[in-house]
C-alpha cells in the first residue's frame, strides 16, 4: 500500500508515497489514510501528521479510476465510504492533525488541508481547486471551507479555479507557517512538541469545541454534497467529457449537460 505509516518519537506520521500518480488517491488511499488515523489515536495518543513524497503533497483523487464508478453504488461507496470517511476522521479525530504540505495541494489534497487542524507548507508548494475543469465541482471545500478559511476565499477558489502559492495559502488563512522546503519536517517536529507541552485531557477538549461548528454543520453539508455529486453529477456528459479530456490531455468540451 502507497499510504505509509510510522510511529517516530511518539507522533504518528501519514505518508502519501505515490509520486508516479502525484499522490492522487483511490478508493485503497482513502481508506488506508482513515486506517492510520484510527490506528494512530490509539497506538501514538497526540498530534497526527499527514503529508506526501515527491513534489506533491496530494492531486486529489485518481481520476483515472472514475470509470471504476460509474453506477450510484460504486459512487457512494468511493465518495461516501472513501472520502468522505477520511474527512470526517480527520474533523473527528480526538487530536489535532498537521498537514505537512510537501508540494502541490490539488482539488481532494488542498481539501484535506483546508480540514486539517494546522498546516505547515514547504515555500514551493502550490494549492488549488479545479475540479469544474473536468466537470466536476469541489465538494469538501463547499462545506468545511467556510468554516476554516473564510466564505471569500472558498468562493473564489471554487469559482475562480486558480492557483494559491504557499505564501498566498498562508496568507488566506489555509496554512499557519511556510518554510524552506528542508525545514518543513523539523518545523512540524517543533510543532507537535508545541502542542504536547498541554495536558492530553486538555489538547482533547480544545479540538473538541473548537471543531464544533465544522462536525455539526461542515460535515452534515459535505455528505449532502458528495450524495448530489454521485446521484446528479456522476451521470452528466460534462463529467464524463471532462474526465476523457484529462485523460487524453485535450481541452474539454463542455455542454451543460
Amino acid at each position: 500500500m502507497y499510504v505509509t505509516y510510522e510511529i517516530r518519537e511518539g507522533t504518528a506520521w501519514i505518508r502519501i508515497e505515490r509520486p508516479e500518480k502525484l499522490n492522487a488517491l483511490d478508493l485503497s488511499g482513502w481508506h488506508a489514510i482513515t486506517g492510520h488515523l484510527r490506528r494512530a489515536a490509539d497506538e501514538a495518543p497526540g498530534p497526527v501528521v499527514l503529508t506526501g513524497s515527491g513534489r506533491a503533497f496530494c492531486a486529489g483523487d485518481d481520476i483515472a479510476t472514475f470509470q471504476e464508478h460509474a453506477t450510484a453504488e460504486q459512487g457512494m461507496d468511493f465518495f461516501i465510504g472513501g472520502l468522505y470517511g477520511t474527512i470526517e476522521t480527520i474533523a473527528t479525530h480526538p487530536y489535532p492533525v498537521i498537514a505537512a504540505v510537501n508540494g502541490l495541494a490539488f482539488g481532494g489534497g488542498c481539501e484535506l488541508v483546508l480540514v486539517s487542524d494546522l498546516a505547515v507548507a514547504a515555500d514551493e508548494a502550490t494549492f488549488s481547486l479545479p475540479e469544474g475543469r473536468i466537470g466536476a465541482w469541489p465538494t469538501v471545500a463547499v462545506g468545511v471551507a467556510p468554516h476554516v478559511s473564510g466564505r471569500k476565499l472558498a468562493n473564489e477558489l471554487a469559482f475562480e479555479m486558480g492557483r494559491l502559492d504557499a505564501a498566498e495559502a498562508r496568507r488566506f488563512g489555509i496554512v499557519n507557517r511556510v518554510v524552506a522546503a528542508a525545514d518543513l519536517e523539523s518545523e512540524v517536529a517543533a510543532t507537535v512538541e508545541r502542542i504536547r507541552a498541554a495536558s492530553p485531557h486538555a489538547i482533547r477538549m480544545t479540538k473538541r469545541f473548537l471543531n464544533e461548528e465544522l462536525v455539526t454543520v461542515g460535515l452534515p453539508k459535505v455528505r449532502r454534497a458528495l450524495t448530489a455529486l454521485v446521484e446528479e453529477t456522476l451521470p452528466t456528459h460534462d463529467l464524463q467529457e471532462g474526465t476523457a479530456a484529462f485523460l487524453e490531455k485535450r481541452a474539454p468540451d463542455f455542454d451543460g449537460k
